[in-house]
C-alpha cells in the first residue's frame, strides 16, 4: 500500500502544488496545504479507487477553502457551500443561469486587452515573451495585464471556479 501511495504522490505532487499555488501565496503555506491534501488522501486511500483524479482535486479545493477559513481570510462574496456546489457536474438550471450571468458581468469588467492577453497565456499557453513580441509591448506590460485579470478573478473566487469549469467543459 505504501508503494501505491508513493506512485500517487509522484504522479500528482506537481499538479497539486501548482493548483494550490494559484490560490495561496507563501511557500510555507503552500507546502502546508499540499501536505494536508496528501494526509487527507492517505486517510481516505480506500476511496481513491473510484474516480481518483476527481477526488484528489475536490480534496485540494476543500483544503484551500479550509486554509482560508483557518486564517480568517476571505474573498468578496465567497461562500464555500456555493463554491462546492458549482464544482459538481450536476447543475441546477437556475443556479447555473445565475452564475453564468454573474460571470458575464465579471468578464465585462475586464478590459479587452487584458482579457486577450490572459486567454493567450492561460488558454493558448503562450509565454509573456511571445505575447509581448506579437503585441509589440514589453513582457512586463503583458504580466501586468495578466495579473490584473487574475486579481479580479481571485476577488470573485466563486465565479472564478465557475468560469474555469465552464471553459473546461467547452474545450
Amino acid at each position: 500500500m505504501h508503494s501505491q501511495f508513493k506512485i500517487l504522490y509522484a504522479e500528482y505532487k506537481h499538479q497539486i502544488f501548482f493548483f494550490v499555488k494559484k490560490y495561496i501565496h507563501g511557500q510555507d503555506d503552500i507546502e502546508d496545504v499540499v501536505q494536508d491534501i496528501f494526509v487527507h488522501l492517505w486517510k481516505h486511500r480506500d476511496q481513491l479507487d473510484k474516480n481518483k483524479e476527481a477526488i484528489i482535486f475536490k480534496t485540494a479545493k476543500q483544503e484551500v477553502a479550509n486554509f482560508y477559513r483557518r486564517n480568517k481570510l476571505s474573498f468578496s462574496d465567497f461562500k464555500e457551500e456555493t463554491h462546492l456546489s458549482i464544482v459538481k457536474d450536476e447543475y441546477d438550471e437556475d443556479e447555473f443561469r445565475s452564475y453564468s450571468e454573474q460571470a458575464q458581468k465579471l468578464l465585462k469588467l475586464i478590459p479587452e486587452k487584458s482579457k486577450s492577453f490572459f486567454l493567450k497565456h492561460k488558454i493558448d499557453g503562450l509565454s509573456y515573451s511571445e505575447i509581448a513580441k506579437e503585441s509589440s509591448i514589453s513582457k512586463n506590460a503583458v504580466a501586468k495585464h495578466v495579473n490584473k485579470v487574475l486579481n479580479i478573478l481571485k476577488t470573485n473566487i466563486h465565479l472564478f471556479f465557475f468560469i474555469l469549469i465552464f471553459i473546461k467543459k467547452l474545450l
